[in-house]
């Protein structure tokens, strides 16, 4: 008999029928929809793949024969971290594309408006040195014209606060990619993460609106759905700081544009690195694209794209790697 490999998200089974044969020697199962999930825990299951499903005590109680469970996707506060040590199976993550590629945009965004990337290419490009009254010089190692423009604006992003709207696995690859870069990093979702969590990266719970009043540049990764249409709009502009930086990746109608573009005019908040908007492809009369102080991109964030199937097949080749002993790519 085939041992099993359990996908705990109903969201997987057209992929789990698509590589059903894929690894020799194990059966993939997955729920039909999430009601079906107690049905599948069993003996006979010796890998665990889930996403969102929370994997607790309760689940881990059923799966006598474990081996490996593997979170799909770096961000694993769904699997109670106590209950799987207790279990004794090995844990690890496995990277997901999608999130990855866009908390690579949402770092991208938080760089270029550091060191005011706009601005500093049209200096160099329309020779604005002319207006410096200066002239150029054949460099050499020690004779340069180290920051002949001058930009007030340009800045390091080290020991900046980064306030991050939703903690999904978007949020955590950003958090894991700010921390690297030396930034602080506070979140705010309806519900919070387990502390053990939030020692990881390391990260700190806060209420909406005193993460804003805090934080230098203010990420939005929340799903667009009715609790947070326009949750950004004037009152939350007004308690951020002057010289705070808005990066929104998500979904535009997360913001309150119009209360966004007065924030921007009238200096409430230094600036914004948008890649979603209310319209999109963002139209040509809107007053964001007469802003100097906003990096426009036409929704890139997917990067090259992915799909579940993809996904699910990485996570089974990382099953396979590490059943046959080799280390983990990605561990928790």
């Amino acid at each position: 008999m085939s041992q099993k490999i359990l996908i705990a998200d109903s969201e997987h089974a057209p992929a789990c029928e698509e590589l059903q044969g894929y690894l020799d020697g194990y059966e993939l199962i997955c729920p039909s929809n999430n009601d079906d999930f107690p049905s599948l825990l069993s003996s006979d299951v010796v890998g665990l793949i889930a996403q969102d499903q929370k994997i607790d005590a309760a689940v881990l109680k059923k799966l006598t024969n474990l081996e490996l469970a593997l979170s799909l996707g770096r961000n694993y506060s769904n699997f109670d971290a106590k209950a799987l040590k207790d279990h004794g199976a090995k844990f690890s993550t496995v990277w997901r594309k999608g999130p990855n590629c866009v908390a690579e945009l949402a770092m991208t965004l938080i760089l270029s408006m550091s060191k005011d990337l706009l601005i500093s290419h049209e200096s160099v490009a329309s020779g604005a040195y002319r207006y410096r009254g200066i002239q150029p010089e054949q460099s050499e190692q020690w004779k340069m014209a180290f920051h002949w423009m001058k930009n007030e604006n340009v800045h390091e992003v080290h020991g900046k606060q980064l306030g991050i709207v939703g903690l999904g696995e978007i949020g955590y690859e950003l958090a894991i990619r700010a921390s690297v870069m030396g930034m602080g990093v506070s979140y705010h979702k309806r519900t919070r993460l387990p502390e053990e969590f939030e020692q990881v990266v390391p990260l700190k719970f806060m209420d909406l609106k005193d993460m804003l009043a805090s934080s230098d540049y203010i990420c939005l990764a929340v799903p667009h759905t009715p609790s947070t249409e326009k949750m950004i709009g004037a009152s939350e502009f007004e308690v951020m700081k002057d010289d705070a930086i808005l990066i929104n990746i998500c979904r535009g109608g997360v913001v309150d544009e119009t209360a966004m573009i007065n924030a921007l005019l009238q200096g409430q908040i230094k600036g914004a690195g948008l890649d979603v908007f209310d319209y999109e492809p963002l139209p040509a009369d809107s007053p964001l694209t007469m802003l100097d102080n906003v990096i426009l991109t036409p929704h890139i964030g997917g990067g090259t794209g992915t799909t579940r199937t993809g996904e699910i097949q990485m996570a089974i080749d990382e099953f396979s790697c590490i059943i046959g002993g080799s280390s983990p790519r990605w561990p928790a």
